[in-house]
């Protein structure tokens, strides 16, 4: 059976700005330890097909708009500041550009550039990924994952904290230890 791109699902996943205030940051976590996303078992989506699925990934603030002036003009006014902080915002490499602003110290200088051109943020679609696969935590004792799980193609793993090697647990099992 030979699957076309359009047959292959993708899923959308929002990422809060309660654990990752910029989108920015969602991008820095991704390259340091790849893009993993808790899916509850009762709604493992159906379909997914590993390289053509992708994970469209979502956040609050993705989306930049400004009432006035140009992405230039902003620049420009930060850089007026000459403010060490800032500078070292200005310097450093966005690959999600309008994180940028959000990453300004918060100074009565910064939120006065900001408001001066009406900069907003609304939720929005920033990146992207393929799904390569579903993994379960095997807790102690487990050699494979649950039957209903892997009759979904879901590869037991086991994790290890890198500095000690001990066994990570998964939460709910972490939770019942004594």
């Amino acid at each position: 059976m030979s699957t076309s791109p359009s047959a292959a699902p993708d899923i959308l996943v929002f990422r809060g700005e309660k654990y990752w205030a910029t989108p920015e940051e969602v991008i820095r976590e991704v390259h340091a330890q790849g893009l993993s996303v808790r899916i509850p078992r009762n709604n493992i989506p159906a379909g997914m097909v590993s390289g053509l699925s992708r994970i469209a990934l979502a956040h609050v603030k993705a989306v930049l708009t400004m009432e006035c002036g140009t992405a230039e003009d902003l620049r420009a006014a930060f850089a007026e500041l000459h403010d060490p902080e800032v500078d070292a915002v200005l310097a450093r490499r966005y690959e999600h550009a309008p994180s940028r602003w959000l990453e300004m110290p918060a100074t009565d200088a910064t939120r006065e550039i900001l408001k001066r051109f009406g900069v907003k943020f609304a939720p929005g679609i920033f990146a992207f990924c393929y799904w390569t696969g579903l993994a379960y935590y095997a807790k102690p004792g487990e050699d494979a994952a649950p039957s209903d799980l892997a009759a979904k193609g879901v590869q037991a793993v086991r994790g290890y904290n890198a500095e000690t090697g001990e066994m990570l647990l998964p939460a709910d099992a972490a939770d019942t230890e004594d």
